[in-house]
């Protein structure tokens, strides 16, 4: 082989590697009045065992004292004292995970700290919002996970599994709106550099 048909090669091989996951197109965004929100219980309440309630609130602690709660736009993340929304299957081969979200009824225009956290302790999103849902497309055996942000004009991601954490694919909004009808449309948008 020549040099330059195994530099292509390897570069054909680095592409292919650094996207792994892809936007899929066909995967629709859900309507508004699908997304999940709620005020919440104890973590208590998520039906957990003794050694998952001790795996999420250690995965907690990790986010109050990390990256998770600075800079936010709320006094404080409360990750220790988040409440639970759901329990839910995360993956197509059954393994469980509760959503949560910090306790603060003033959260701002962006919404609360929202975090996905496996029951084995891994947080799998990390990221503010008032509303989720989980879909039914999936990478990995991992679901994918779409959460929404603010308040006229909503913000939704679209959160994708790539074989070792999630990962934001893609990027919509839409106006938020109770007047009947057929719902606004979702505009597709380039996602904020943040966010990749």
């Amino acid at each position: 082989m020549r040099p330059v048909t195994i530099a292509l090669a390897i570069l054909g091989i680095a592409i292919l590697c650094g996207s792994a996951v892809q936007a899929n197109p066909a995967v629709r965004w859900p309507r508004l009045r699908d997304l999940k929100s709620g005020s919440g219980e104890p973590l208590e309440k998520a039906g957990l065992s003794t050694a998952e309630l001790k795996l999420v609130r250690a995965a907690l602690n990790d986010l109050a004292n990390g990256k998770g709660c600075q800079g936010a736009n709320v006094q404080s993340c409360d990750a220790p004292e988040s409440v639970f929304l759901a329990k839910v299957k995360i993956t197509t081969d059954g393994r469980t995970a509760v959503i949560l979200r910090a306790p603060s009824l003033d959260c701002g225009t962006t919404g609360c700290p929202i975090w996905v956290i496996q029951t084995s302790g891994k947080v799998l999103v990390d990221d503010f919002g008032w509303g989720y849902l989980v879909l039914p497309s999936h990478e990995h055996r991992y679901f994918d996970v779409v959460t929404a942000t603010g308040n006229h004009r909503v913000g939704l991601a679209m959160w994708s599994f790539d074989g070792d954490h999630y990962r934001v694919i893609r990027c919509a909004s839409t106006e938020a709106t109770d007047q009947p009808g057929p719902p606004p449309q979702v505009s597709e948008q380039s996602c904020p550099v943040s966010m990749q």
